[in-house]
């Protein structure tokens, strides 16, 4: 990117370039897709739509527990991009580690139905799997890619991505070809981060699996390299 500009002004200085990209990416006109390399996209930037169940429950962790990092998400806002319309539905609250025991008996005592503590595949397949809606409590990984919606922390594309690709269990609806449309799909949609992508998974411990399916099964392009 620097030869490119120096192409054109052969003097500017390296303060100047390094203000010109944040200038870029704060406009959502320049995506990094791996370590100092960019590209030029129009695409949007992924918005969405917290439901006011998810809401409340963000503001009450908020208040209630304010210096333990957090984020909450619906697999809801996977619907529109598969291709069979689920008909269950999980909210996850992620939270830090040490606090998911206090988070988990905190939204009990609100009162909220089916709140499970990070289940068991036995759990997901008796309970869960049976369930309309569920609330699911589980550890937040270190230095997961989050976003804020309205003082809302929700996780990234890259993470939900990432995590719906390891937790098949989990997000076993996702799997197969759906994963496959998913990922293709976003990748279309929106300007995906590859390098925040794979260093999630690399700390989930799959980056190399990741990149493989990436590569093998999906449109996504720009895998950075090992």
């Amino acid at each position: 990117m620097l030869g490119f500009y120096r192409s054109f002004e052969p003097d500017i200085k390296d303060s100047t370039f390094a203000w010109r990209i944040h200038s870029l990416k704060a406009k959502n006109l320049l995506k990094p897709i791996r370590r100092g390399v960019y590209i030029f996209s129009a695409k949007p930037q992924f918005h969405p739509q917290v439901e006011p169940k998810l809401r409340a429950i963000a503001r009450k962790l908020n208040k209630q527990f304010p210096v333990a990092r957090h984020c909450v998400w619906s697999t809801r806002w996977l619907s529109e991009w598969m291709i069979h319309q689920p008909d269950r539905f999980l909210l996850l609250v992620e939270v830090e580690a040490v606090a998911t025991e206090s988070v988990f008996y905190f939204l009990k005592d609100e009162k909220y139905k089916n709140v499970y503590l990070n289940p068991d595949e036995n759990t997901l397949e008796r309970y869960i799997n049976e369930e309309r809606e569920s609330i699911i409590v589980k550890p937040l990984i270190t230095k997961a890619p989050l976003e804020k919606e309205e003082k809302v922390a929700t996780p990234s594309l890259e993470k939900i991505l990432v995590d719906i690709f390891v937790d098949r269990k989990l997000f076993s609806v996702f799997q197969g070809s759906e994963l496959v449309q998913i990922f293709n799909t976003l990748n279309r949609m929106y300007a995906l981060n590859i390098t925040r992508m794979t260093a999630y998974a690399k700390r989930r411990g799959k980056m190399q699996e990741l990149i493989d399916f990436m590569t093998k099964n999906t449109h996504v392009s720009a895998i950075p390299s090992k």
